[in-house]
């Protein structure tokens, strides 16, 4: 698969700090390298698709091949042998299933993103005046299980980004979605890339605003936590 090319260019995608019309072009640019992520993304679900299919084709046949070995009155020892071969294959099935689904979420929340773009690239051209920016400024942070830090987020109509420092020396950035009072973030992590997403909402405004919400994480191999909570309470300045 081309997980990791699908990462490179996922990881390139950050909303940079540009303003007016350059605001536009910017998004623009980011509809196009999503697009070429989700051909990408497409490729890899038909190779998957294709992978299926030769493993069910295997597990057909050794089913059969269990059945007229139990007709045929074969011994036990062969019987095992047979189920051993099947049990193999079924779990090739499940984690081939799994991967599919994966996938399939990862297209999803592409085409999320890049429809979140449009709609901003619309509102801009539009000449709709700014959107007000509830999330914009400082954050406490506090992730459960165990972290607290801070972050900084910069917020252009529905599309957020930012940078955050988490306790136990990990830094890295946001990127996300800002709709209807919903935040949708991906951590992007200096030591292990595509870290987490976190989900969560905006309660109150101002100075009483907070965020609050759940967050999983896309690298269980990495060895830290699965999923968790989190809060985030702006820092007024001055305070």
């Amino acid at each position: 698969m081309k997980r990791a090319a699908i990462l490179a260019i996922a990881a390139i995608v950050i909303l940079p700090n540009v303003v007016g019309g350059q605001v536009g072009a910017s998004l623009r640019e980011q509809v196009t390298i999503r697009e070429s992520l989700l051909d990408t993304q497409l490729g890899d679900l038909v190779e998957t698709r294709e992978e299926l299919r030769a493993i069910w084709s295997r597990f057909e046949q050794q089913t059969g091949n269990l059945l007229d070995a139990q007709r045929q009155g074969e011994s036990v020892e062969s019987l095992r042998l047979h189920d051993a071969d099947l049990r193999k294959t079924e779990a090739e099935v499940l984690a081939i299933l799994t991967e599919m689904q994966q996938q399939r979420g990862a297209m999803l929340e592409n085409r999320s993103m890049i429809a979140a773009i449009e709609a901003e690239v619309q509102r801009l051209a539009a000449g709709i005046g700014e959107a007000s920016a509830p999330l914009a400024g400082s954050w406490q942070l506090v992730v459960e299980p165990g972290q607290e830090g801070v972050a900084y987020l910069q917020q252009q109509g529905t599309l957020v980004s930012g940078t955050y420092s988490l306790s136990g020396g990990f830094n890295g950035s946001f990127r996300g979605t800002f709709v209807a009072g919903k935040v949708r973030l991906e951590r992007i992590d200096s030591q292990y890339g595509f870290a987490a997403i976190f989900y969560g909402r905006l309660v109150g405004h101002g100075r009483n605003a907070r965020l609050q919400g759940n967050w999983e994480a896309t690298q269980l191999a990495s060895g830290l936590p699965a999923m968790g909570s989190w809060t985030a309470t702006r820092i007024v300045e001055g305070e």
